[in-house]
């Protein structure tokens, strides 16, 4: 039988309601698990639900970690109504959603927040520095994530990445009325989550050029950060923009990891890949790195809490 996961529900301090997943560790966690147990939080990218995360969480209950996954405001089980009508912001999801997240996870589930690991997948992981919180939690893990300016897009990718911002987006919205998920992200985008993601990719420092947006938690966050990049992911984190994203990471212990689809066994892992089943074989070496860092000496306030 499969670990069955507990559906809850996050309040955010708007009064916003998110739904979530709780995943339970395995009663008997298979070979290689971890002594120590700990909670892993994972964050989607853009557009995508929780339930795409199902197979790697459940491997990870089975090495004996606690796994949340949740869906952002105006995605999956958190839409608000109609994706039109939607007042969901794509800074939201770090400055609120995510921090709501950790501060629930801290008070109901995992009070220590040295044996907390934050996961998040492409703006999952380049929103993760907005969350206030996350400055308290000693390991984010950045999987195919990187800021998304045009000009740090491989050249033929460029004038793509470019029509996208210049003109598809605004006939988008314009026409619809929001971001239609066919074009790529899977789900329908509230119209604020594109502006804020159209916007940035037109400025040299992405969200960080935003004068509306506190982004000091990058530059201040002092824990380890693992980044995971995909030799065949050129089209949404290519190396240039993960590079950039963890250059504002400065105070961070930085490692970097990049693996190619041989390296997996598959044909190709491009940006969504490494959460398929078929690229179950790298799953244990991020597991074994969470254990190894959780060993380790956190580079954070140990008294520090979460709620």
């Amino acid at each position: 039988m499969r670990n069955p996961f507990k559906p809850f529900h996050v309040v955010c301090d708007d009064k916003r309601s998110l739904a979530a997943s709780l995943y339970p560790p395995a009663r008997t966690a298979s070979a290689g698990s971890t002594a120590s147990g700990g909670t892993v939080i994972v964050n989607s990218a853009t557009g995508v639900k929780r339930g795409y995360y199902d197979n790697f969480a459940r491997f990870l209950a089975g090495r004996g970690f606690t796994v949340v996954l949740w869906d952002a405001r105006g995605i999956g089980d958190s839409r608000a109504g109609p994706a039109g009508r939607d007042p969901a912001r794509m800074r939201d999801w770090g400055q609120l959603d995510l921090d709501a997240v950790l501060r629930h996870v801290g008070q109901t589930v995992e009070p220590d927040p040295a044996r907390i690991t934050v996961i998040g997948h492409s703006s999952g992981g380049h929103l993760a520095a907005l969350a206030p919180r996350l400055a308290q939690v000693p390991r984010p893990v950045l999987i195919a994530s990187g800021t998304c300016y045009w000009r740090r897009y491989p050249l033929r990718e460029q004038p793509l990445m470019l029509a996208m911002w210049l003109v598809l987006a605004p006939l988008m919205l314009s026409t619809l009325g929001y971001w239609p998920g066919r074009l790529g992200v899977g789900h329908d985008l509230p119209p604020g989550v594109a502006r804020d993601w159209r916007r940035w990719g037109l400025l040299p420092e992405y969200l960080f050029d935003d004068a509306g947006i506190d982004a000091g938690g990058y530059g201040a966050y002092r824990g380890r950060v693992l980044s995971y990049s995909f030799t065949d992911d050129r089209g949404f984190a290519p190396a240039a923009a993960a590079t950039h994203l963890l250059s504002r990471m400065g105070a961070a212990l930085v490692e970097r990891r990049t693996f190619t689809p041989a390296d997996a066994g598959v044909r190709r892992i491009g940006h969504f890949g490494f959460f398929r089943e078929s690229t179950s074989a790298l799953w244990p070496g991020l597991a074994d790195w969470i254990d190894a860092a959780a060993a380790a000496r956190p580079r954070i306030d140990r008294e520090s809490t979460l709620t």
